[in-house]
């Protein structure tokens, strides 16, 4: 059920604040059926018509933010609750994996491979539990990316700068 929070969150609050956007700027004037609601609508633009045109920007950003990323793990509750069953060896086997999978990268490049496997190990182990770690090496290799790949996505983005540093510089 979490996959979605994030679609039906950032749909909401996009369409929200495109709507207080249209009204804010007065893209779009809604039809009254009275004068009198029509001066209610009046006084209360000019009240709070600065309020709308920023608040409809903001949650025109977030929602986009959030149909951009997807970030499931940002409507769990129970974030805080799943480092309790990490232990340092089980933080130790994560990363001498990760190097071993890392194959040439890791014998090229030992250092910045090993920075980002630290990097990768602490981010999966703040977000997810061990059970949902075993649960996702259970499954295909392309699977385990898709679900790995947007946890870790900062570390890996190092890695590649790391890389291309080091590859410009040997250039020189």
């Amino acid at each position: 059920m979490t996959t979605y929070l994030p679609y039906i969150f950032g749909l909401t609050s996009f369409l929200i604040g495109l709507y207080l956007f249209l009204l804010s700027f007065r893209l779009y004037k809604p039809k009254h059926k009275t004068e009198e609601q029509k001066d209610r609508y009046e006084k209360t633009f000019k009240k709070f018509g600065g309020l709308w045109k920023g608040a409809s920007i903001i949650l025109v950003l977030n929602g986009s933010y959030d149909l951009l990323t997807r970030d499931s793990n940002k409507y769990r509750f129970d974030n805080e609750n799943n480092n309790y069953e990490w232990t340092s060896e089980d933080k130790e086997i994560l990363i001498k994996n990760c190097m071993r999978d890392a194959g040439s990268t890791a014998t090229d490049y030992p250092e910045i491979t090993k920075d980002y496997c630290e990097c990768s190990t602490d981010k999966m182990m703040q977000m997810m539990s061990k059970e949902q770690i075993e649960n996702i090496m259970a499954k295909p290799q392309t699977e385990q990316i898709n679900e790995i790949i947007p946890i870790i996505k900062d570390c890996v983005e190092e890695l590649r700068q790391g890389i291309d540093s080091i590859d410009s510089q040997a250039k020189q």
